[in-house]
This record gives structure tokens, sequence and C-alpha cells, in this order.
């Protein structure tokens, strides 16, 4: 689908932040945080196609859902359905705008009320948008349930009657009452056994052609987004890491973290031996994202400066040593093992073996390959001994990346393919200067 063609939904610059303050008297005196769960999000939708939003659990995928059709209000930015803005619209315009807009939800457990019978709802939107009263509500209500693959006769039913993939359809079947243009499915088959998510999947593909539907698909399952999406954006920590058609974005992978997810999939060959790659640390709170890119914790390919030469290998294990001994309250703390942390007397523990201790913990040999690097990691190793935490944190502070120095643009692979990470920034060299050749966009 072209890029250039005129969208049928457009989100621009979107956010959505929570105050953590508890209260007046935390305002007041600065102790309140800011969870930024949703940064700056921008994406376009085009009519007729499935957009599909990827990422680990508490990317914010789910809110970002939520603050487009403004279920949530967002923050700030604004989002587009056929050029009208929806974040500035009265509560009663937006109402009627519901109709081409609707939301199917994660758990279909959760998301019906088990007081109300089938018929009430999916004839509730029926009845708030006046669209159909008396037997033309009932027929509609009927035609509905046939249409998502259940019997006509199943009105005077309630939600506890039915399995979980009926109550799916029964969500599905409620938001297209209104016949919408635009559909957001927040993880629709995530709550379902695999054989019934591959027919909720044919449903809504069936459903999309019939009428013309476009989807926002929300998931963590890369699998199902593969199958069902023509486009996918990437979503890590609040942002889109990587957005573009489906094929571009999965074969092969180009942003690291994307690189990660597919490897997680599960591979049905028990004699399958391919690699998978494992993220080091864990997802950093939204409360306080990190500097820089945000996945430069974790990310397998960070870049290192200039002034070094080791392996990659050797890199992200440094970048990790540094990460936790900025964190660590003592010395104990970074030598840590599958049973727990090494009883450290500093005083017993020669220089030599506490050296050995720190390089086992975090896989760094016994010396690295860049002999100035062999100097900064061993002066700061003296300072552990020293039980100067502090001093070794400083010393440790010679390996700056500039993935933690500068955010990356998205740029463009091409026309349709955007990724936001240095390495794919023309002319970009490791003291984070720029040369140029690559055209920053602001929408995807």
């Amino acid at each position: 689908m072209s890029d250039t063609s005129d969208p049928i939904l457009r989100i621009e610059g979107l956010k959505k932040y929570y105050d953590t303050s508890s209260g007046f008297v935390d305002s007041l005196l600065g102790r309140g945080q800011t969870v930024k769960a949703v940064d700056d999000v921008a994406l376009k939708l085009h009519e007729g196609e499935t957009l599909g939003v990827v990422g680990e659990s508490g990317c914010g995928k789910t809110t970002l859902g939520r603050s487009i059709l403004r279920l949530i209000e967002p923050t700030d930015g604004n989002v587009y359905y056929r050029g009208e803005e929806l974040t500035d619209v009265s509560s009663t315009r937006l109402r009627r705008l519901k109709t081409d807009l609707q939301y199917i939800f994660q758990d279909p457990f959760a998301s019906l009320d088990p007081r109300m019978t089938v018929g009430d709802i999916i004839g509730e939107p029926l009845d708030v948008h006046g669209i159909a009263t008396g037997e033309e509500r009932i027929d509609r209500i009927g035609e509905l349930l046939e249409t998502v693959g259940l019997s006509a006769n199943y009105t005077r039913r309630y939600p506890h009657e039915f399995s979980g993939g009926q109550r799916q359809r029964i969500g599905i079947a409620r938001a297209l009452a209104v016949d919408p243009e635009i559909i957001v499915c927040d993880e629709p088959v995530s709550a379902l056994d695999v054989s019934v998510q591959a027919q909720i999947l044919n449903l809504l593909d069936d459903l999309q052609e019939e009428f013309g539907l476009s989807y926002i698909f929300i998931a963590h399952d890369l699998s199902v987004v593969e199958h069902i999406s023509d486009r996918v954006a990437v979503m890590y920590l609040g942002e889109i890491a990587e957005v573009g058609p489906t094929e571009a974005v999965f074969s092969p992978p180009h942003h690291p973290y994307t690189e990660a997810l597919l490897s997680a999939i599960p591979e049905p060959d028990p004699l399958w031996e391919g690699d998978r790659i494992t993220l080091s640390g864990t997802v950093p709170s939204p409360i306080d994202p990190p500097s820089g890119c945000r996945f430069h914790t974790r990310c397998p390919r960070i870049i290192q400066p200039d002034e070094f030469d080791l392996t990659q290998t050797e890199w992200r294990s440094i970048v990790d040593l540094k990460l936790h001994a900025s964190d660590a309250k003592s010395v104990k703390s970074l030598t840590t093992t599958e049973e727990g942390s090494v009883d450290i007397d500093l005083s017993a523990v020669s220089n030599d073996q506490l050296d050995r201790l720190v390089r086992a913990e975090f896989s760094l040999p016994g010396e690295l390959s860049d002999p100035e690097a062999e100097t900064i990691l061993s002066a700061a190793i003296d300072r552990l001994h020293a039980g100067e935490i502090a001093a070794a944190t400083d010393r440790l502070g010679a390996f700056v990346s500039p993935c933690e120095r500068h955010s990356p643009e998205q740029y463009r692979s091409d026309d349709t393919h955007r990724i936001a990470c240095l390495l794919y920034e023309q002319g970009f060299d490791s003291s984070g200067d720029s040369a140029g050749g690559t055209d920053a966009v602001v929408e995807n």
C-alpha cells in the first residue's frame, strides 16, 4: 500500500503520561513522578489495511489504542479521522464519531456485562446511537450474530454460557453493530486457545474483506501479527522503534529490538538449532526511561565509541557492568550467581579474586581485546576492591556509547519503511555527529 496515499487515520505526536503523585502534598514537595506510557507516537492507518502494533508487555500498546479513540484522554498530540481532529472535538461530536470508530477488548470474559443477555449487549450500541428499534433491532442483532458465526437464537443467553472464542465473537458483533470503518483490536486472541485464535483471525480477515474495515491490531505475538497485518509498528517503552510493510520489517528484521522479538518466536521443529537473542537486563521503568535510545540498556548491537576497539560481546558486557555499578549499593550486589549474591569480605578477598568474580558475572574475558579499555576496567575493579562504588562507577563512566547520548530520529529505509536506530542513520559516526543524507520524518 502506498505510504503517500491519504490515510483514514493519522496520529501525530501522541502522548499519554500518568502522574504517580498520591496527592497535593506529594505534588507540592515534588515527590510525584511521571509515567511516560506513550511518548510522541506518530502513525498512519490507510483505508482497508491492518496496521499491527507489537511489543513486549508494558510497552504502551494498549494505552496507545485507547488514547487514539479517547477511551482515555491523551496528554498531548493529535489524532485525525478523515481530516477531523478527534482530540479536540466535543463529547457530543465524539459520540457520533464512535459509530465509525470501535474497539475490541482483550479479555472476552471481562469485557461483557455478565448481567446482560447477548441480545442486550449487541443491541446497546444500536440503542445509544438510535440506529434501530423494535423488529428492526431484533433482526439486526440476529444478523450480527450470524455474521460472526453464531446462531441468531443465542440472543437470550448470558455470557457465562459461552466459551472464550464465542464470547470474543460476541464482542466483535458488538463492535460491528454500528457499521464502523475502523476497529482497534486490542490483543483480541491472546486469551484464547491456539485453535480458537485461528478461527477469530480468519473471521476478522473475512469481515475486513466484506465490510471494507481498517484495523489497528495490537498484539505481543509476532507470528499472529505477521499473519494478519499489512504493516507493522514495533513499540518499545512508549516509542515506535520501527514501522513498515510486514515483509520489510520481518524479512530480515532491521531494528535490533525487532530482531530479538522475532528470535523469540517458538519453532515447531524440536531439532531446530537456530540462535535465540537474549536481551540484557529487564525493561526499564517508563517513569525514568534511559537517555538517548531507550533500547540501549538491552541492545545486543549497541554502538561503541571510536576510541575503543572491542568485540560486540565485550562492549555489551562492559555497558552491563557500568549500568549495574551505577545502581549497586555494595560490591556484593555486583557479584551474583544463580544461587544468589556471593558473600564477599573485601578484607579477605584479593584484588585478583574480585577481578575474576566480576569478570565471570558479566561474561568478560580475563583480558579485554582493547588495551585502553582493559586499563580502565582494571582501575574500576581496583576501586571496587577498596569498597569505593562511586569511584568505580566514575572510572566506568569512560565507557559511553553514542546510543546513550543521542535519541535516534525516525529515518527512511525506503519510501515505506522507517527505523529509529543510530545504526541506520546515514553518515552517523560514533562521535554522535550526523553527516546527513537521510530524511527525518514526523509520521509513519
